[in-house]
C-alpha cells in the first residue's frame, strides 16, 4: 500500500529508459523516472513530458531503500530476478509495502509482484500492459480463480476489518475451495451480496442460526461473538453518537461516556462514524480532540435543525433544564439522529460523568 504518493519507475538500461519514458508519459499522474547516472539522460524529461527524470548511483538495493517508503507505486523495468533480489531486504508487509510491478525492457509483460490487492499492483499491472500493448501477469490466487478479493470488497464497502489476520484465514479457506459463509445485518444485505458472488449470505440473527460454517464473515455493528477462529468482523461505519456536554469538558471524559454508551448498548466502537452536537459546541476542544482520537467526524447542527428533529419525533426525550441552558429541549438524541442522516435512534440518552450520549443508526 505504501505510505508515500506518486509513481516511481526505476530502470537499469537505455532500452529500459525508453520503455519507462513511454509509461511515464501515459500514466497521467505524478511520476518520476529513475535511471543510473552513467546513462546521462539529462536533467529531466524532454519538452512536453509530464514527468520528472532523476539519476541515482551505487547499488540498486541501496537506492531502493531510500525511495521504497516514498512512493505508493513502484514500476521496475528490468528482469524479475534482479527486482526480487534488490527489493527483498526492504519488504515489510502487504499492508505497508507499495504496489510493485515488474516490466521487461521490451514492454511485453507487466508482472504484479507485490501488494496486488490492497496496494493496487494488480490494477497497475493491467494499466501498464494496456499502455505498452503488452500482457498483465496476475498470480493472486483469488483473482486467478475468479473469486472475490475480500480485502478489496471490505475497502469498497468502507468496512473496518477485525481481527486483520483472520481475514487471511478466511481467504485461505475460500481459495482452497472450502465453504465460506457471510452473516449480514438485514439492512446491509443488498449492498453486500452483489460484491460477494458465490458466497452464501444469510441475515444475521441473534442468537446465531444453526449450521454455521467453519469460516466466514460477520457484517455487523453489534458486539456479537464470532463463531470460530476463522471468522472475521466487518464493521460498517453506520453509528452516530449524539453528545451533550458542559463547556470545558475534557476529551477523556467524553471518550469514557461514548465508550460506556456503546458498551451498554452492545454496539461496536469500530462502527462509529461521527460525534454529533449543537453548532455552538462545535469549537469545544474536548469534543474536537475526542473525535480526532476516535478517528471520526465531528458534526454540528443548528438549534433550528435539532428543534425540527424533536418536533417530528415526539418520542424523543426533552429536558426543561437543557432548554434553559441551551434554548433547545434536547441535544444528544436529535443530534445523533441527524448525524446518522435521519437514521433510527438505537440508544436513548444517558448521562455518564456529566456527559449525555445517545446513539443512532444510519438507514
Amino acid at each position: 500500500m505504501g505510505d508515500g504518493n506518486g509513481v516511481a519507475i526505476v530502470t537499469l538500461t537505455r532500452p529500459g529508459y525508453e520503455t519507462a519514458r513511454r509509461l511515464a508519459g501515459a500514466l497521467g499522474e505524478k511520476t518520476t523516472v529513475f535511471v543510473p547516472a552513467e546513462l546521462n539522460p539529462g536533467a529531466g524529461g524532454e519538452k512536453g513530458d509530464y514527468f520528472d527524470t532523476a539519476v541515482y548511483s551505487g547499488p540498486l538495493s541501496q537506492f531502493l531503500a531510500r525511495i521504497f517508503p516514498r512512493y505508493s507505486s513502484l514500476i521496475m523495468v528490468m528482469a524479475a530476478g534482479i527486482a526480487v533480489r534488490a527489493l527483498s531486504p526492504h519488504l515489510v508487509s502487504k499492508k505497508k509495502d507499495p504496489a510493485v510491478v515488474v516490466v521487461d525492457v521490451a514492454g511485453k509483460y507487466a508482472v504484479s509482484l507485490l501488494s496486488g490487492h490492497l496496494g493496487g499492483a494488480n490494477a497497475l499491472a493491467r494499466r501498464v500492459a494496456e499502455i505498452l500493448k503488452g500482457q498483465a501477469v496476475i498470480t493472486t490466487a483469488s483473482e486467478v480463480q475468479g473469486l472475490p478479493a475480500l480485502d478489496l470488497v471490505a475497502r469498497e464497502l468502507n468496512m473496518d476489518v477485525r481481527p486483520a489476520d483472520a481475514l487471511t484465514k478466511v481467504m485461505a479457506a475460500l481459495v482452497n475451495g472450502e465453504p465460506v459463509e457471510v452473516l449480514v445485518e438485514r439492512p446491509l444485505l443488498k449492498a453486500v451480496e452483489g460484491l460477494l458472488p458465490g458466497l452464501q449470505l444469510r441475515p444475521l440473527e441473534a442468537p446465531l442460526p444453526r449450521g454455521i460454517r467453519d469460516a466466514g464473515i460477520m457484517v455487523t455493528w453489534r458486539r456479537l461473538p464470532l463463531p470460530g477462529p476463522r471468522w472475521v468482523y466487518w464493521r460498517p461505519r453506520v453509528l452516530s453518537a449524539g453528545v451533550g456536554c458542559r463547556r470545558g469538558t475534557r476529551a477523556g471524559t467524553i471518550l469514557y461516556a461514548v465508550g460506556r454508551a456503546l458498551a451498554e448498548a452492545g454496539l461496536s466502537g469500530r462502527s462509529l462514524a461521527a460525534l454529533a452536537t449543537v453548532d455552538f459546541k462545535g469549537d469545544e476542544p474536548g469534543l474536537k480532540e475526542a473525535a480526532a482520537r476516535l478517528g471520526v467526524r465531528l458534526l454540528t447542527f443548528t438549534p433550528q435543525e435539532l428543534a425540527g428533529c424533536l418536533e417530528h419525533r415526539p418520542y424523543l426525550s426533552r429536558s426543561k433544564r437543557v432548554e434553559r441552558f441551551t434554548g433547545i429541549a434536547g441535544v444528544c438524541e436529535p443530534a445523533a439522529i441527524l448525524g446518522a442522516g435521519e437514521g433510527d435512534l438505537l440508544w436513548p440518552k444517558k448521562s455518564f460523568r456529566g456527559v449525555t450520549v445517545a446513539l443512532a443508526l444510519a438507514k
